[in-house]
Formats: C-alpha cells, structure tokens, sequence
C-alpha cells in the first residue's frame, strides 16, 4: 500500500528530539525499511538535525518536512488564525495540517494515518475519499460531543494503545472500527545486561540504599506531589531514597513556578534523600533506572498506556502505580502494587514503598514481556492497516 503518516505538528520525524509517539513512528518505519512492506510518506515539522539521520536514505520510508519555525512560517500561521476560528487545534497545529496538505494532495494515497490527531480527520473526510486510520496514544474522545461524534464518523479505524482507550471511544456512544495495538519497546536497550549503571554515588546514594525512581514531567497531574509527601512519611526510614528523573528546568534552577517552589520545599524537609536529575535523555534513562530498586508511577491521570510501568519491567524493577487507565494491562504478570486514587494517595505510596522495601527479593525479577517489544507492536500496527474495501 501506499500510505500517508500525518504526525502532530509537534515533533520532527525521525525523532531527532524524541516524544513518546515519535519513537513509536520510528520503530515502525524502522520496521518496513527493513521488510519493505508498504511505500510511507511521513509529514512532520522540520527541525535541522533530521537532514543527518540515516532513516531519510531509506528507498520505502519518504519525510516530508514542514517549515513552522522561521519567522515566515510563525508569521503565516498566525495570519492564518485570523481567518480560521474554532477549528478543532490550536491554529499552529492546523497550520502545519494546512501546510502537509498541500503536499498530501499532490500524490494519491490507499491510505492515510493520523498520530494522535484524530480531529484531522474532519477536514480530511471533506476533501478526499481516501480511508482514515486515527492511531490513539492517549484520550481525546471521552465524551459524547458534536465534534467527537464527528471525527468518529470521519474515521474509518481506529488504533488505540489500550483497552482502557477503546472503551474510552466506545462510550460516545457510536459504531466504531476500533483494535488495540500496543506500544512496543526496544529491548535492546531497555536491557540491564546491557546498561552501564550511573554511580550510585553521584546521586548521594549508598549501596545499601532502597532506592525508588519516578521518571516523568514534574507537573501536578504526574503526582510527584504526593509521591514527596509519602517521603515524608517515612522520615524514620533514612535509607529510604528518591531519584526524580523529571524537567532539566527543576534541576538547574532556570524557571520556577509555585509548584516547584512546592516541591523544592518538600525536598529540603529531606536533605540528601532526593536525587533531582533534571532532564535525562531517552537513551541514558536505562542507566538511571539501573540504580533503583523499585518504579513509582503515582499518576493522577488517567494514563492511556502504562510506558513508564513497561520500561522499568524491562529493567526488572517492581512497580507501584495508580490503577487507573490503561496503567493495569501494562502489569498484568508483573510483580507490582496498584493503589488506588484518593486523598490518601500518599500514605497507600508510603505503605507500598515500605512493604516493597521489607520483602525486595519477592518483587524483583520482572522482564519485558514479548507482546510489548518494538518488533511485536510494528507486525501488529501494520496487521492492522488492512481496511476492506466494499466488494470484499
């Protein structure tokens, strides 16, 4: 087939300067370069490291890269905005739509892929009868709106990462093509045989240290928060320690706001308890994960999938997490501890982490499980392009 990726306007593809979904792309493409499956032709932003990346010398894999950073292209954007109001995304989101559809309808497709932008698919269906597959990596369509029910009319298929997502989609109450492909990881580097762990030391841990790491933006939704305060209350347990891999802005001091100045006062209640990283890059987070014993993944979100919960798995780490969203299918055969969200959120953390801490030889030992490995979830996503046509 010959298909289309619509990305988000967000991130460059290759995923030069990463993104959870822009990875996923990766792997995919990655995939059909190697199998030469299908002609792609992706759409995303331009950034000036992708010119580089050997992924653009791939003969079945084709980039296409939108200009929204010069001053011209900020400068149409926001003409552009002037005259298209209440559109479904913020108006650089549809520029960069606006901009890759030019591009688009020059060449006809079998196929066109949205990345997590489902609402492309009301101006899309207006315009071409080429079938839509929107790929859902988190929850855009919960509720039974107009405009929801629209793109769900405007789709053809929908991927969602979860099942926790499909039933998300099917509450609005419509038909819908709806398959789970779940997200994939790559092995080989999420592999402790693999990994050069940092020094313990340098974070101001000892070896004996019972070391738990929460790996995610330092944002109220993320339930770092609760996760300090259930440090708190475990004052009298000081070989109990945090390792925060979160925003470079918290660990260099660059940029504040009041809830950082929250948590740097939590923090300072628990001198030389809490190691702040600031922003680590995707390939190094493996080594830092190598040196806890235990993931804690206190979400208050409803997370669509449960990838942080897959990565520490795949570094053998138990996790505790939220049971909420899509979070649980990520740990089903794991060794784990799902709390519930409440207002006690913070004492259920303390009591997880104490009792993981007394009994760690029972919770070590998880592995990444085959159906989520980066080679599983490409052979799924392209099993799942298949659209029958009306004869068939």
């Amino acid at each position: 087939m010959k298909i289309a990726i619509l990305t988000s306007g967000i991130l460059p593809i290759p995923a030069v300067q990463g993104g959870a979904v822009e990875n996923l792309i990766d792997f995919y493409l990655e995939y059909n370069d190697r199998h030469r499956l299908h002609d792609i032709t992706v759409y995303s932003v331009r950034h000036p490291n992708v010119y580089r990346h050997p992924a653009l010398r791939s003969s079945v894999n084709h980039y296409v890269h939108i200009d929204t950073r010069s001053l011209l292209a900020r400068l149409s954007a926001k003409i552009y905005s002037l005259f298209h109001r209440d559109e479904c995304y913020y108006y650089q989101i549809e520029y960069f739509f606006e901009q890759a559809y030019k591009r688009l309808r020059k060449q006809s497709f079998d196929l066109i892929v949205l990345e997590n932008r489902p609402g492309y698919a009301l101006k899309l269906s207006k315009r071409l009868t080429t079938p839509i597959v929107s790929h859902m990596h988190t929850n855009q369509l919960f509720e039974p709106t107009p405009q929801n029910k629209a793109i769900i009319r405007s789709t053809t298929r929908f991927l969602t990462v979860s099942a926790y997502l499909k039933r998300e989609i099917e509450s609005v109450g419509l038909p819908a093509d709806i398959s789970i492909v779940y997200n994939g990881l790559d092995a080989a580097l999420f592999h402790r045989s693999q990994v050069t762990p940092v020094s313990r030391a340098s974070l101001g841990f000892s070896p004996d240290d019972f070391v738990a790491v929460f790996c995610g933006r330092l944002v109220p939704d993320k339930g770092i928060k609760e996760l300090l305060q259930a440090f708190l209350l475990l004052k009298d347990q000081p070989k109990a320690k945090l390792m925060v891999l979160g925003s470079s802005e918290f660990a260099n001091s660059s940029q504040s706001n009041d809830f950082i100045r929250e948590l740097r006062q939590m923090a300072g209640q628990l001198s030389g308890r809490i190691a702040f990283t600031g922003f680590v890059p995707y390939t190094q987070i493996p080594s830092y994960l190598a040196v806890a014993d235990v993931s804690v993944v206190p979400s208050h979100i409803n997370e669509a999938f449960g990838m942080t919960c897959i990565e520490a798995c795949a570094m053998g780490l138990p996790v505790i997490a939220t049971n909420d969203g899509g979070i649980p299918e990520t740990l089903i055969g794991q060794k784990h501890i799902l709390v519930d969200k409440s207002n006690r959120l913070p004492q259920q953390l303390a009591d997880a982490l104490l009792h993981v801490k007394e009994h760690l030889p029972k919770y070590q030992g998880n592995t990444l499980p085959q159906s989520f490995t980066k080679t599983a979830y490409a052979e799924t996503f392209f099993g799942q392009l298949s659209i029958p046509t009306e004869s068939s």
